[in-house]
């Protein structure tokens, strides 16, 4: 009787399947070799030179990775039309220019024209189309790579915040808007469809109420400094408020910036030209904003604007010291009930050079004056006639993985 012992499983598995002359090897490019090589040299912005000179390469910048760097960019107004010429038409490509601080370095990307920007995360920019139909775009500068996001909105408003809470390419990224007593919440990337919260009592205002995220929960702050907030992933969503309202001195128009930093909600209070800072952290368990000195941010550096706030590493920042604060130049980001002359940048005869951020310290609290240093790029273009247009933005530039076949 003939018998057949059938091998183990094991054994099976580890028996080859093939000889070895018909082994299937993976043979490396020439430019996974040379990039390789190079890799421990080259920075992100290195790799947005290389990634363009052929697929092959793309191939072999995504093998490596391209972590973007830790300190933003600063995206630039968009420049004046030339003298008595029209402007670019709405929704035509105009390209903006992105300054890296700390590498003192400009890079250029086409953004559409007159759309105006409300917040940014993670290499996407959200944009309100100016156009018809009104609608919200999320754009990728640098791949080009953008969803379009319908009207929240009954009415035509820009009276509204905006939050990412993640990348987009992130299944759980919520893009999310806040205006009087309303929040509203969608997937982005998975239709738009607009959920409605009540966020009874909160009143917009563009100098000085503010929206960020921590995950999937969003925090708002209004004039008062009362905060809410809404976990948006919940299953189902609620606003809870706080009434965490005090004090400022009299006779200041003040600012308000939320920033998240390692989990926490920091609030700045700031005076319309910088030089007065306060920092408060947020305790939600007792109701009240902590007010942190300066040594309080550790290791950090703070960088403020309307929708692009954050906070990152000093070692990051070119050497400026921890509780720095930058401040990108926003003229046309408040209430015009709250613009001093002073907010504005109106050149002098001879074409004085346009400046885009502040520079200055925390000090001990808002009745401590700091030395504010206005800065400007260089070779930007002397405008010799009416102000600086537009308003400028941090954005932390990033690729996506699928960017790169």
């Amino acid at each position: 009787m003939w018998t057949h012992s059938w091998p183990s499983r094991g054994t099976a598995m580890a028996a080859p399947t093939y000889p070895e002359r018909h082994r299937v090897r993976r043979h490396l490019q020439p430019g996974d070799q040379i990039v390789a090589a190079l890799a421990p040299f080259l920075g992100f912005a290195d790799h947005l030179v290389h990634r363009i000179v052929c697929r092959a390469w793309r191939r072999s910048c995504r093998i490596l990775g391209r972590a973007p760097p830790p300190f933003p960019w600063l995206m630039l107004p968009p420049p004046l039309p030339p003298a008595g010429g029209p402007g670019p038409a709405p929704g035509t490509a105009q390209r903006r220019v992105f300054y890296d601080i700390p590498g003192g370095r400009s890079y250029a990307y086409p953004i559409p024209a007159s759309y105006r920007h409300v917040t940014s995360r993670s290499g996407w920019l959200v944009l309100i189309a100016s156009d018809s139909p009104r609608r919200l775009l999320v754009l990728n500068p640098i791949t080009g790579g953008q969803v379009v996001v319908s009207w929240p909105f009954k009415e035509d408003t820009d009276g509204f915040l905006a939050v990412l809470t993640a990348p987009l390419g992130d299944p759980g990224c919520f893009l999310a808007v806040a205006t009087d007593r309303l929040i509203k919440y969608c997937h982005p990337a998975g239709g738009g469809e607009w959920a409605t919260l009540r966020a009874l009592g909160f009143r917009y205002d563009a100098a000085l109420s503010d929206l960020v995220s921590v995950g999937d929960t969003v925090y708002l702050v209004d004039e008062r400094r009362k905060i809410w907030r809404a976990d948006l992933a919940a299953a189902q969503p609620k606003v809870e408020r706080k009434d965490t309202a005090f004090a400022l001195p009299q006779g200041e128009w003040w600012r308000h910036y939320l920033v998240e930093s390692l989990g926490h909600i920091l609030l700045v209070v700031s005076d319309p030209h910088h030089k007065r800072l306060g920092l408060y952290r947020l305790r939600w368990d007792v109701n009240l904003w902590v007010s942190m000195p300066a040594s309080g941010l550790g290791d950090s550096v703070l960088l403020l604007g309307r929708g692009c706030s954050a906070a990152v590493p000093a070692s990051a920042a070119a050497g400026r010291l921890p509780g720095t604060v930058l401040v990108a130049h926003q003229p046309f980001r408040c209430s015009f009930l709250h613009v001093g002359i002073g907010w504005l940048n109106f050149p002098g005869g001879g074409g004085d050079q346009p400046w885009f951020w502040t520079e200055s310290r925390l000090g001990a609290g808002l009745g401590d004056d700091q030395l504010v240093v206005r800065k400007s790029v260089p070779h930007w273009p002397l405008w010799s006639g009416g102000f600086t247009i537009g308003d400028s933005f941090w954005f932390f530039p990033g690729i996506d993985e699928s960017d790169c076949p």
